[in-house]
């Protein structure tokens, strides 16, 4: 009879004991695969919402994430056009793209004149079936549903704002907004009057605004340049989803610093309020038409952008397409840099360092209760079996031999309770808490992420469950084991 079958049976001798070991065993190995599984999915969820708001990787001018914000004009791709026909035909790069598609970050001031209030705002201006198609982008596996987008190309002029913006601008009563704190009045005689060269082009730009929106609807709904097949699907369901809802009669003007020095005004109906995640986010996000914007930083004659936006069907040609980008841009005389989308958004790579602390803490504390358990398991067995052990020695068998037999003991103790919790725990994520519609809110985003286990999307995470439960088992054995075999054969038989 071999070692692996005296350990074998050595196992079977006390039942109980090891049924209850293994029960501790397979426990500690469901919660390493449920809470590891859970962490692999929230991070695909958080990743898929990320990239879904910024692409996979930006294309700005050098400097442009470090100033841009401030300067928009100086820092702007005046061919992102061409950049975008580029790519877009590259035969190596074109099949990994899903949406290329040039955004226009700008920040300043927007008021509701009429009332007398104002508040600094941050933008950004889209194209709008480029931005419905990004928001619907998935490769998770997950099925996520698409997030919305308010921005529609047949209206050239609308926008969305932030819940805190509306309070600020006092838009709560006629926005209709829930939840929305209104605005108390002021006395008008403490009122500061607006400047009469101001109030001139406020009023000159804003129907200058009005004006270039109306002519802009049919080119709008035609579709827009560069974004190739892509663009067209996504302008097709964009146009078979049902709009939101329009207020059309109430709009706010965004002032903003122009490339020449002087300020440009717009007037922007507001399409949709929209609650943002962060407080000081809420109270000056503004989104809003890719012309729009470029009217309110260039004028009405130039156009330009912040940054060409980059998202890839699969996650995984990341790295590909970034050097595939940075060989076709090389020779441009303005200097670009590429950014994925973990720079783009630190918060993404924050939420990953968290959830992965929180998996390898609960981790140790699964391992340090497999040791427990089986070490106490093989020190009871030993006390018990003494003299067993010296009517081995004493019929030749080594000490080396007696060492490896409650090795094994272990290791089998370790490979059937963690394979065991690891079924049950794969089991119980596939049809509970995957079908159950849980979902939640990570810190900083917008948007709700499903509760699911990803087990059987991560396989090295039950390989891990499995291979480090069972070494620790065998880590955890080896030291009774070792004590057990320097037993003197005349004093073990004693307790024959």
């Amino acid at each position: 009879m071999n070692t692996l079958q005296l350990a074998w049976r050595n196992l079977l001798r006390n039942r109980r004991r090891s049924a209850l070991t293994l029960s501790a065993i397979a426990v500690g190995a469901a919660a390493i695969v449920i809470f590891g599984g859970y962490v692999a999915a929230t991070i695909k969820a958080v990743r898929t919402e990320t990239i879904r708001n910024a692409g996979h990787l930006t294309i700005a001018a050098r400097g442009w994430l470090d100033f841009g914000r401030a300067d928009a004009g100086r820092f702007a791709l005046r061919d992102a056009d061409a950049i975008v026909a580029k790519l877009r035909a590259d035969p190596q790069l074109g099949p990994m793209i899903n949406i290329v598609t040039p955004v226009l970050h700008v920040q300043g001031v927007a008021g509701n004149f009429a009332a007398g209030t104002s508040s600094n705002f941050i933008a950004s201006g889209w194209r709008p079936d480029d931005r419905a198609a990004m928001l619907e982008w998935d490769d998770s596996g997950l099925d996520m549903p698409p997030m919305g987008s308010a921005l529609r190309a047949d209206r050239p002029d609308s926008g969305t704002i932030g819940h805190g913006l509306a309070q600020l601008l006092g838009l709560c009563e006629a926005l209709e907004v829930r939840d929305c704190q209104r605005l108390p009045p002021r006395d008008d005689a403490d009122a500061p009057a607006m400047a009469d060269d101001l109030s001139a082009l406020v009023a000159r730009n804003a129907a200058e605004s009005a004006q270039a929106g109306a002519a802009a609807i049919a080119p709008a709904v035609a579709g827009t340049p560069g974004t190739g097949a892509a663009g067209a699907a996504s302008g097709a369901a964009t146009a078979a989803r049902p709009a939101p809802p329009v207020i059309d009669d109430i709009g706010i003007e965004l002032l903003a610093a122009g490339t020449g020095g002087a300020p440009n005004v717009v007037r922007m109906r507001v399409e949709r309020v929209e609650r943002q995640a962060m407080r000081e986010l809420d109270m000056m996000q503004v989104s809003l038409p890719l012309g729009l914007a470029q009217r309110l930083v260039f004028g009405p004659d130039a156009h330009g952008a912040s940054a060409v936006v980059v998202q890839l069907h699969c996650t995984a040609d990341l790295e590909a397409a970034r050097e595939r980008i940075a060989a076709l841009l090389a020779d441009r005389a303005q200097p670009v840099e590429i950014h994925d989308f973990g720079t783009i958004n630190p918060q993404y790579g924050q939420i990953v360092g968290m959830f992965g602390s929180m998996f390898g803490f609960v981790a140790v504390i699964m391992g340090i209760v497999t040791l427990f358990s089986v070490s106490n398991a093989v020190n009871m067995a030993i006390g018990e079996r003494i003299g067993e052990i010296g009517t081995l020695r004493a019929i030749g068998l080594r000490r080396v031999s007696i060492r490896r037999m409650f090795v094994l003991e272990g290791a089998l103790i370790g490979l059937i309770g963690a394979g065991g919790g690891t079924l049950l725990a794969t089991l119980l994520a596939e049809y509970g808490i995957n079908h159950a519609g849980l979902t939640w809110t990570p810190p900083g985003r917008g948007q709700a992420v499903p509760i699911g286990v990803d087990a059987f999307g991560s396989p090295e995470l039950l390989a891990l469950a499995v291979g480090l439960l069972a070494l620790l088992a065998c880590v955890s054995s080896w030291w009774p084991a070792r004590r057990a075999s320097r037993l003197e054969i005349v004093e073990a038989l004693r307790h024959a």
